[in-house]
């Protein structure tokens, strides 16, 4: 088992939007450069959802878990009492999104 430890923006304050941009996900086949794109086997999320936020879990907790991997999701990584800073211990691989300041 695998311990991943994420570290995210909080969820929105007023909530999410009503209404988002796409429905749907756009077909690109290449990139600029010609380079192809991946290609995901299946979409295990609703197009248009946030995901980079701590409810949003970047989409990973399912496929995380059916494979026997614990995921730690949080904002709280100020401070040595901080979500963060208690799971960073034994987590064997983080992801953080940039945070300013």
């Amino acid at each position: 088992m695998v311990k991943v430890l994420c570290v995210l923006y909080d969820d929105p304050v007023s909530g999410y939007p009503p209404v988002y941009a796409r429905d749907d996900i756009p077909r690109i086949d290449r990139y600029f450069d010609g380079q192809t794109t991946p290609t995901p086997q299946g979409i295990d999320f609703e197009p248009g959802e946030l995901l980079g936020s701590v409810s949003g879990e970047l989409g990973l907790r399912g496929f995380l878990e059916e494979r026997g991997h614990q995921l730690v999701v949080t904002s709280d990584k100020d401070g040595p009492d901080s979500v963060f800073e208690r799971e960073l211990v034994d987590a064997e691989i983080v992801i953080s999104q940039p945070f300013w300041p």
